[in-house]
C-alpha cells in the first residue's frame, strides 16, 4: 500500500483530477498528482517519469480533452513499459480516438458520469485487488549476456590474430596495484538530453519529446548515471556530457544518428547510427532508449569509478567497448576486446578498464571456433578480472564477469563470485543480480532465482536477455501470467522483426499458447509445429490413443528439433523415460541447462533412476552438499528420491 497511484489527466481537467485524487485518498489509498506533488523548482518531466515508474497503478481521468492530449499518450506508453496497470475513469461519455485505441483496447472502463460515488468505490476496489501484486516498476537492467540462444561463429584465423595480438599486448601491461578509487568520482555523471532533431517533415512533431521521456525513464532514479533536461550544461570544469542526434526517414526505414559529446571540450565521445522499420514510427523512441541508453549508461558508469575524469580519447575507447559488450548479437560482442585493451594501455590503473578486458574475452569465447580457443579466451579473461580486483577490491563487474568465465558446472565457485559482486558496488545494469538469479534457477533454487532476476529487471528494464531469463524463470515457478507479460516486454525489446518472431515462438511453446502454436506467423519449423499441436490436442482430449500418437510424433522429430518444448511435452504426455533421455544432452548445454528439470511438467523425470548420476555429472550434487542447500522440489511433502542422497 506504500506505492502511490499515479493520476494522469489533461490540463483542462485539473480540478476534476484533483477531486478524483482526493476521493481515492479518502478511501485510504495514496495518490500522486502533478498539479499538487511536483515541488517548486523541480524538473517537471523528470518528476513525472520517476513517479510513474514507482506507481503501483495509473488512473487515467479520461475526457474529450484527454482524448487530444499528447502528454497522456506519453504517460500511457511509459506505463506500458513499466508494466504499471492502467485503470480508465471516464468523466465524460467519450470514446477513445485511434491514437488511444491500442493502449486502451484491453482496459475496462469505469464511468464516473453515471454515478460518482459508485465509480470511485469501484475504482478503489480495483486498486485494492492489485495491492498484493503491485506493479513492477521499471523492470530494469533486462540483463545481460545470456548468450545461449544465438549462433556462435568466428573465423579461426580471426581468433588466432586476436590471440597473438592479445598475447603480445598482454605482456606489455603490468599495472601495479594502487589504492582503490572511491565508489564514485567527484565529477558529474549526469548526461544532459540535448534533444533529437527531426529532419523529415512527415514524422510526428512529438517524437523528440517522446525520445527524451523514454531515455529519462531508462535510467534508474537512484543510479550512478542520471539524466538532465536542463537547457545548458551546469557551470564548472568537470566534463559535461550531452546526448542528442537526428531522426529522419530514409526510404522505407527511419534512420537515427545518436551522439554523446563532451560539451566542455566539444569532442564527440561516441556516435552510432540505427535503422528502424519505417512502418513502426511509434516504436522508434523506445528503440533509441534501448540502443543508445544501454551504451551511454555503461560508459559513464565505468568512467564514474575512476578517481579522475577519463580523458576524452580513453572514454571514446571505453564507449566502443560498451557498444560491443551490449550488442544483443552476441557474436558481435568480440568487437569489445580491442578497445578495452586500448583503455588499459592508456590508463593501467583503471580497474573497470581491466574488467572491460575480461568482458571482451568473455564475448570472444562465445564466438570461438575450437575448444582450445574458448579455453584460451576464458583464461585470459579470468586473468584480466583478477587484475581489476587487485586495483579495486569492490569491482563488482570484475567479480560477475569472472563468474561467467570459470567452469560452468563449478556452481559453488561461481556463486561465491556472484555473492561478492552483489556485496560490492552495485552496478546500474543489475547484471550481477541477473546472472546470479539464473544460476540459482539452474541449481533448482527457483524462487530465490526469480527474486534476483526481478531485482535485475527493476534496475534495468531495457535489456533483452534479462527479460528473457526472467520470463523463463517465471514459467518454471508457475507464474504463467506474469511470464507472458515479461515475454511481451522482451518482444518489444527485440532488435528486429526476425528476433521478435523468435521470442514469440519461445513464448508460445513455454506457456503453451494453443492459438499461437497454430499461428503460421509464429516462427516454428513445420514438423515441430505439427508435433506440438498434436501433443497439445492430445493433452486436452485426454485420450490414451491420441497421447501415444503424439509421443511418437515428438520422438520422430529431427534431432535439432528435439529441444526443450518437445521434451517438456513428452513428460506431460506421460512418456517420462523418453523425456529424461531427450533432456539429458540438453541440460549439459549452457541453455537450457539443468533449469529444464525444474519445470513442473518435468517433475516425474526427477524420479528416473538415472537422475542422481546425471546430477552428479552436472556438478549439482557436489554443489548441494558443499553449500548445504537443496533444490525447491526437495521441500515437497513427497520429494524425489535423490533428495535423500544430498
Amino acid at each position: 500500500m506504500s506505492q502511490p497511484v499515479f493520476v494522469s489527466y489533461a490540463t483542462a481537467d485539473r480540478a476534476q483530477a484533483l477531486a478524483v485524487c482526493e476521493a481515492i485518498e479518502a478511501r485510504g489509498i495514496a495518490c500522486w498528482i502533478a498539479t499538487r506533488d511536483v515541488a517548486p523548482g523541480e524538473n517537471y518531466q523528470e518528476a513525472i517519469v520517476q513517479s510513474l515508474r514507482a506507481a503501483r497503478a495509473m488512473v487515467l481521468v479520461f475526457s474529450a480533452a484527454a482524448n487530444d492530449s499528447d502528454e497522456i499518450k506519453k504517460e500511457l506508453s511509459l506505463a506500458s513499459r513499466f508494466r504499471v496497470p492502467v485503470m480508465a475513469l471516464r468523466i465524460e461519455d467519450v470514446e477513445p480516438s485511434d491514437a488511444f485505441a491500442y493502449e486502451l483496447s484491453t482496459r475496462q472502463w469505469i464511468n464516473a458520469f453515471e454515478g460518482w460515488d459508485r465509480a470511485i468505490d469501484a475504482l478503489a476496489a480495483r486498486i485494492e485487488q492489485i495491492a498484493g501484486a503491485a506493479p513492477t516498476p521499471a523492470r530494469g537492467r533486462s540483463a545481460k549476456a545470456f548468450s545461449l540462444r544465438r549462433p556462435m561463429a568466428i573465423a579461426a584465423a580471426g581468433l588466432a590474430v586476436l590471440s597473438i595480438a592479445g598475447a603480445a599486448w598482454w605482456g606489455l601491461q603490468s599495472p601495479s596495484p594502487s589504492p582503490a578509487p572511491e565508489a564514485q568520482a567527484a565529477h558529474s555523471m549526469t548526461v544532459r538530453l540535448a534533444g533529437f532533431q527531426l529532419l523529415s517533415a512527415d514524422l510526428p512533431a512529438t517524437v523528440p519529446a517522446t525520445v527524451d521521456a523514454e531515455i529519462a525513464a531508462a535510467f534508474n532514479a537512484d543510479g550512478v548515471v542520471g539524466v538532465s533536461t536542463a537547457p545548458a550544461p551546469a557551470p564548472g570544469e568537470a566534463p559535461a556530457y550531452a546526448l542528442g542526434g537526428t531522426i529522419q526517414r530514409d526510404g522505407d526505414m527511419i534512420r537515427v544518428i545518436t551522439r554523446l559529446t563532451n560539451e566542455r571540450s566539444g569532442t564527440t565521445i561516441w556516435t552510432d547510427s540505427f535503422n528502424y522499420d519505417g512502418n513502426e514510427v511509434s516504436r522508434v523512441p523506445r528503440r533509441i532508449a534501448v540502443d543508445a541508453g544501454n551504451v551511454v549508461r555503461c560508459g559513464l558508469f565505468g568512467a564514474s569509478t575512476y578517481h579522475a575524469p577519463l580523458p576524452d580519447s580513453v572514454l571514446k575507447d571505453y564507449m566502443q567497448f560498451c557498444q560491443g559488450h551490449w550488442d544483443t548479437r552476441l557474436k558481435e560482442g568480440r568487437k569489445a576486446l580491442l578497445p578495452a585493451q586500448r583503455v588499459v594501455a592508456a590508463v593501467p590503473d583503471f580497474s573497470w578498464g581491466w574488467a572491460a578486458v575480461a568482458g571482451g574475452y568473455w564475448k570472444v569465447s562465445y564466438s570461438a571456433e575450437t575448444p582450445e580457443a574458448v579455453d584460451a579466451a576464458r583464461a585470459a579473461g579470468r586473468e584480466a578480472a583478477d587484475r581489476a580486483v587487485e586495483i579495486d577490491p569492490k569491482n563488482s563487474e570484475a567479480f560477475y564477469i569472472k563468474a561467467m568465465l570459470v567452469d560452468r558446472q563449478d556452481w559453488g565457485t561461481r556463486e561465491a563470485l556472484f555473492k561478492r559482486a552483489v556485496a560490492a558496488q552495485r552496478l546500474d545494469c543489475g547484471c550481477e543480480y541477473h546472472q546470479y538469479g539464473w544460476l540459482l534457477v539452474n541449481v533448482g533454487r527457483v524462487n530465490e532465482g526469480v527474486e534476483r532476476l526481478r531485482q535485475a529487471s527493476d534496475m534495468l528494464a531495457l535489456y533483452l536477455y534479462t527479460a528473457l531469463n526472467l520470463a523463463d524463470a517465471l514459467v518454471v515457478a508457475r507464474h504463467l501470467e506474469e511470464a507472458a507479460r515479461v515475454y511481451d516486454a522482451a518482444i518489444d525489446l527485440a532488435p528486429d522483426a526476425a528476433y521478435a518472431a523468435r521470442i514469440k515462438s519461445w513464448k508460445a511453446t513455454r506457456i503453451w499458447d494453443a492459438a499461437a502454436l497454430r499461428d503460421p506467423q509464429v516462427a516454428l519449423p513445420p514438423e515441430l509445429r505439427a508435433a506440438l499441436v498434436k501433443g497439445y490436442d492430445a493433452l486436452t482430449s485426454g485420450e490414451a490413443g491420441a497421447k501415444a500418437e503424439a509421443v511418437q510424433a515428438l520422438l520422430a522429430l529431427p534431432q535439432d528439433q528435439q529441444g526443450e518444448a518437445a521434451t517438456r511435452l513428452l513428460a506431460s504426455l506421460g512418456a517420462t523415460r523418453e523425456a529424461f533421455q531427450m533432456a539429458t544432452p540438453l541440460v549439459a548445454k549452457a541453455y537450457p541447462g539443468p533449469t529444464l528439470f525444474w519445470h513442473p511438467s518435468m517433475r516425474a523425470t526427477l524420479d528416473d533412476p538415472g537422475f542422481p548420476a546425471l546430477a552428479e555429472k552436472l556438478g549439482l550434487m557436489k554443489y548441494w552438499k558443499a553449500t548445504g542447500t537443496r533444490p525447491d522440489v526437495c521441500n515437497e511433502a513427497t520429494p524425489p528420491a535423490f533428495c535423500g542422497m544430498i
